[in-house]
């Protein structure tokens, strides 16, 4: 009778030391995860990242594994770490549990991506989503981001397209039937004026800086290349004509067309810009 009272307080003994065990264990997990989400809120990503870390590696077959891979990847974007957020979002879709938040993660992927202008990648990414045939709410959001992805790439056309599944908003075939018509400069043209007159392609796409500077320095080598001439000094004034004045005046045709592209890019970029303005108005609307 005494060896089985004994054999039953160890029994006793253990299932206190065991329940006690768990339910330390069960507050040690929800304690990382609580210190990650306060970290998170104060902005202090290194840290909330090594807590999550952290809870991931003690306990990687738990089901809030998939959000804290999450909460991770926004840590990570938001401090421009542009890879290792794209890392944890994809991490965090293979580890949902069902499609619903696979793709809640994929989108959020998406964005990611588009944020660090892999357009490419978040139309596919997008897309994916479709596949699954989402509710109302979420094709919308997919439609936004596809539309997004392709104004940042000044491919209105595809935009449109977009658009018309998502708005009829007036304003915005307003401001797309302006983009048809932009200003764009032309690279030939820059190129021949430059090479006409060194400075002329820079003049033509507004960058006077630019052209005067072209003008000037070329006017002066082309100078110093004739006065050597007239001096019949032929050694010096070849020097000059091959070696300098030729390399600075052949790089004229370059920089006028690269001064061309910056203009197309920043008149681009205003319409670009302009769209999305209207593209955030039309999504905080009520």
């Amino acid at each position: 009778m005494k060896h089985m009272n004994k054999s039953i307080f160890l029994l006793l003994s253990l299932l206190i030391v065991l329940t006690l065990f768990i339910n330390s264990t069960s507050t040690a997990e929800n304690d990382l995860l609580k210190l990650g989400d306060h970290l998170l809120k104060l902005e202090n990503y290194d840290a909330a990242i090594t807590e999550y870390k952290r809870f991931i590696f003690f306990h990687p077959d738990d089901k809030r594994v998939a959000n804290t891979y999450y909460n991770i990847g926004l840590a990570y974007r938001v401090q421009g770490f542009w890879q290792e957020a794209i890392i944890s979002m994809r991490n965090a879709m293979f580890h949902a549990s069902n499609d619903d938040d696979k793709s809640e993660f994929q989108i959020n992927l998406a964005v990611t991506l588009i944020a660090s202008k892999n357009y490419d990648l978040a139309q596919l990414e997008l897309i994916k989503v479709m596949l699954r045939d989402p509710n109302v709410a979420l094709d919308k959001r997919i439609l936004f981001l596809r539309s997004v992805a392709y104004i940042y790439q000044f491919r209105w056309e595809e935009a449109r397209e977009i658009l018309q599944e998502y708005t009829d908003d007036d304003k915005l075939d307003i401001l797309f039937n302006k983009v048809a018509n932009l200003p764009q400069k032309s690279t030939t043209t820059a190129k021949v004026l430059s090479t006409i007159i060194p400075g002329a392609g820079q003049f033509y796409t507004g960058d006077w800086r630019g052209g005067l500077n072209a003008f000037v320095l070329n006017s002066l080598l082309g100078y110093v290349a004739v006065d050597a001439v007239l001096d019949q000094h032929y050694a010096d004034a070849a020097f000059w004509i091959f070696f300098i004045f030729n390399r600075y005046y052949q790089g004229n045709s370059y920089r006028a067309e690269n001064a061309v592209k910056i203009y197309n890019n920043k008149v681009s970029q205003r319409a670009a810009d302009a769209l999305l303005n209207r593209l955030q108005e039309i999504a905080a609307a009520p």
